[in-house]
């Protein structure tokens, strides 16, 4: 039976999507706080630790460990479980591994781990960091997906993970982005923050430098984006890669890489340089990759006089050498509620969480200690009356009944008397009671002070991190990645060009729009296509200049001329390097030049001009400046240097008006130029008045030096062409 829901639709749709965007922020996408992992790594690690597969035990198949996870905690595919579980292991992904891999577990070339079935892993020493405590009752437990099993909703971590390892994860309108951070420096910072925790973010930061990548690097991070991150938790810095050179003889050098950007492939950045190469953009002769286990990419320059920092800063510039790193400080406080936080707020939170848990421990091993205490007095009962109690236990009908009466002994004490054993009479057996009672007694005051005294609980969580420092000298904790800030950094201006040899070229459209270039400024008559084309139009300029091209369907684009195959060629249409529609065809060709204007003129006679000014290099689409109507196309285009304009039309009506009547535009449909019924422009030209206007007849140049008759205004008709003007009405 259907059940039918009397309900608007967009309330359903908006209750049941709210469900969903909760269900994935909270189980699946951001990070708790509090031990900086999300589900799928906590279940994980739990499951590692419940099958033993511990620091100091023997390595287990990934395969078993992935099915664990899958059966019991987390029903979502056993690749998703096996890709978290890489990367845990991967110690080019994770700055402090939470798992030891033993296989292939991938490499920093983007290369993919073995299946689980070939691969091992178990837990690695820094997960003790997240685990200690699980069995005294730190955290709470849950049911699992099918209330079969218990699972931690939170692991009793004693550092703060999330900004040791960082996070990153999309979520439903919100996504996380935290890099990880050296452990030494945010434990003093913790320190000082239990001692005073007025302190200020720009304080902490002298005891945090920035990020501490797995992959080294150095950072350049501004002022402002330093404190926006760690005070807002959102900002971006620059990870560039670290490198040196190596000196050959007769001054020759070689240029080394050996660190490189987080989560960036190294395969990639050695294609980026080796396109750069083969497309001659870079003055270097080779590059090659002799990483083993660390990596380095040597780069060789093609001569001695490049100056190798300039060479590095446009690698830094055009390749994945530098990448820009954006930081978002998104967790879940207290496993429930998303919040961009700071860096003094996460650390606050994560304190009092590890509060919370010496609490709970202290707690739950007070119960224990009270315990013991009370069978250790029923033993000192039994050594002060050892003959009155063996005497009832021998002749008693119910010695359990006598003895509680005899002494006041309670129900655990008496059990405790009865199981025993006769070599526990011995009077070093009472010695060791009475000592380890004593003892008891201590650590049960101590424990006590902890969960009731603020200041004692603050010197004992003070004195744990101080003890952790201690066990973190080896070099695996110290700092990877170098930081410098504002003072230090340089705004790299080198291009490419820079290392470009400026070279004349000749640039060549022909009539069916199929460029090329020819070395060097030559004639029109050594310009050859194949026998069926002819050169249209043909351009003088060097390799370092762009070009404009404007086509008959208003759009303009710009383009690199050093991408044009050479002169012996028969050329490559334009559609192979721009994206053409419609069939449109070159109508110009020009070197671009800042605040150069044209005058845009179309078939009916619309026209603007266009400074270039307002041209920024265009991607492959293009740029759309006229708005033509339907069968209007652009006609031409001039190069405004004069006055003038002179316009002809297809009625044979010629008509001189002055540039300043053309309106300037970054694009639109432009003004009427000429009046014209029933026809359309011939041909235009820009002229200097006080020079007269000339024409090509019959390979004879006339003149006509009065040009009244012919000036007028914009949008007029014009009048007859001059006596011998050209049949074809062209200039």
């Amino acid at each position: 039976m259907n059940k039918i829901y009397k309900e608007n639709i967009n309330k359903i749709l908006e209750d049941k999507y709210l469900s969903y965007a909760i269900s994935t922020i909270i189980s699946r996408s951001l990070p708790d706080l509090r031990d900086g992992l999300k589900p799928v790594h906590r279940r994980i690690i739990y499951s590692m630790y419940e099958l033993n597969s511990k620091p100091d035990s023997a390595f287990k198949k990934s395969a078993r460990i992935v099915g664990d996870v899958m059966g019991k905690f987390h029903p979502h595919g056993d690749q998703a479980i096996y890709d978290s579980l890489v990367r845990m292991a991967q110690e080019f992904s994770i700055r402090y591994p939470l798992i030891e891999g033993q296989g292939n577990f991938g490499n920093i070339d983007g290369d993919n781990p073995a299946a689980m079935r070939y691969t091992e892993a178990r837990l690695n020493k820094n997960s003790n960091y997240l685990l200690n405590g699980l069995e005294e009752n730190a955290v709470d437990y849950i049911n699992n997906y099918d209330g079969q099993n218990k699972e931690p909703s939170v692991l009793p971590a004693l550092l703060p993970n999330i900004l040791l390892n960082g996070a990153t994860g999309i979520a439903v309108g919100m996504a996380t982005n935290i890099p990880s951070h050296n452990i030494i420096e945010i434990t003093k910072a913790t320190i000082e923050l239990i001692k005073n925790n007025n302190l200020t973010n720009k304080k902490l930061l002298n005891f945090i430098k920035g990020p501490d990548l797995p992959t080294g690097g150095e950072i350049n991070i501004d002022n402002e984006n330093l404190n926006n991150i760690y005070n807002k938790g959102k900002g971006n810095f620059i990870i560039k890669s670290r490198w040196r050179k190596i000196s050959l003889s007769k001054g020759q050098y070689l240029l080394e890489v050996f660190e490189i950007p987080y989560q960036i492939n190294k395969n990639k950045i050695i294609e980026n340089i080796a396109k750069l190469i083969k497309d001659k953009k870079i003055p270097i002769e080779d590059i090659w990759d002799e990483s083993d286990a660390n990596i380095r990419i040597i780069i060789k320059p093609k001569n001695r006089n490049i100056e190798p920092k300039k060479l590095m800063d446009v690698l830094f510039k055009f390749t994945d050498l530098s990448t820009k790193f954006h930081c978002n400080f998104n967790v879940l406080v207290d496993g429930k509620i998303p919040k961009l936080l700071g860096l003094k707020e996460i650390l606050i939170n994560f304190i009092n969480y590890r509060k919370s848990i010496v609490k709970r421990i202290a707690i739950f091993n007070i119960d224990k200690i009270k315990l013991r205490i009370e069978i250790l007095s029923g033993y000192l009962i039994v050594y002060k009356n050892l003959d009155k109690i063996i005497k009832i236990i021998r002749n008693s009908k119910d010695p359990k009944k006598d003895l509680k009466k005899k002494f006041k002994l309670k129900e655990r004490q008496i059990i405790s008397i009865l199981e025993m054993k006769l070599r526990s009479l011995r009077k070093i057996e009472e010695k060791d009671a009475i000592l380890e009672l004593k003892s008891l007694k201590k650590e049960l005051i101590f424990l006590n002070k902890l969960i009731k005294n603020k200041k004692e609980l603050d010197k004992y969580l003070i004195n744990q991190f101080e003890s952790y420092l201690e066990k973190f000298k080896s070099e695996n904790f110290k700092r990877k990645t170098i930081v410098t800030t504002q003072k230090e950094i340089n705004n790299n201006t080198t291009t490419l060009d820079e290392f470009r040899t400026i070279e004349n070229i000749t640039l060549a459209c022909s009539i069916k729009d199929n460029l090329k270039i020819y070395k060097g400024h030559i004639d029109e008559d050594k310009i050859i296509f194949n026998s069926k084309e002819k050169n249209k139009f043909s351009l003088k300029l060097k390799n370092n200049e762009q070009v404009l091209i404007f086509n008959d369907d208003g759009k303009i684009y710009t383009l690199d001329p050093n991408l044009l195959p050479g002169g012996n060629s028969n050329g490559t249409n334009l559609s192979f390097f721009v994206n053409i529609k419609n069939f449109s065809k070159i109508v110009s060709i020009f070197k671009f030049e800042k605040d150069s204007k044209y005058l845009l003129i179309s078939k009916f006679s619309k026209g603007f001009i266009y400074k270039t000014d307002d041209q920024s290099k265009t991607n492959k689409t293009g740029k759309k400046l006229f708005n033509l109507k339907k069968n209007d196309k652009l006609f031409k285009v001039l190069t405004i240097t004069n006055d003038y304009i002179a316009i002809v039309s297809s009625l044979a009506k010629l008509l001189i008006f002055n540039v300043d009547e053309i309106p300037h535009l970054t694009k639109g449909s432009g003004v009427i130029l000429q009046k014209i019924k029933n026809g359309e422009i011939k041909d235009a030209k820009n002229i200097d008045i006080n020079e007269g206007l000339e024409w090509v007849n019959v390979k004879q140049i006339k003149k006509l030096e009065n040009l009244k008759p012919w000036l007028g205004k914009r949008s007029q008709v014009g009048k007859k062409v001059p006596k011998k003007f050209k049949k074809d009405l062209k200039f």
